[in-house]
């Protein structure tokens, strides 16, 4: 990614250039994103051996949930903040299935 993205909404725009079909070949997932702040959202993407589809809102149920603030996610996708990092100093707190939530950076680069 040469240009910087500077919001959610971007981030999921460009959600279809960044997927890597082949990393989530026999994957079949529901990753819940809850991002807090003023531009805040709530979403899901499922990943379904090859393919994925965003679901606006909270679902039940899903195999890992993400929660963290706009800023810190923001400079996740960015690759300014690694995931370990944003774990441990908690900006970002992971429920359910941690291997299934650590195919997420191979999954979308």
């Amino acid at each position: 990614m040469t240009q910087r993205i500077s919001s959610i909404d971007e981030v999921i725009q460009s959600m279809d250039a960044r997927f890597q079909p082949a990393a989530s070949k026999g994957v079949d997932a529901k990753y819940q994103w809850i991002i807090n702040g003023e531009n805040g959202k709530e979403f899901c993407i499922h990943v379904n051996n090859g393919e994925f589809a965003i679901l606006e809102g909270r679902r039940e149920n899903p195999d890992v949930t993400f929660e963290t603030d706009e800023n810190s996610y923001l400079r996740l996708v960015n690759n300014e903040l690694k995931g370990m990092t944003a774990i441990l100093t908690r900006k970002l707190l992971v429920k359910g299935n941690i291997y299934l939530a650590s195919k997420m950076d191979n999954i979308f680069k």
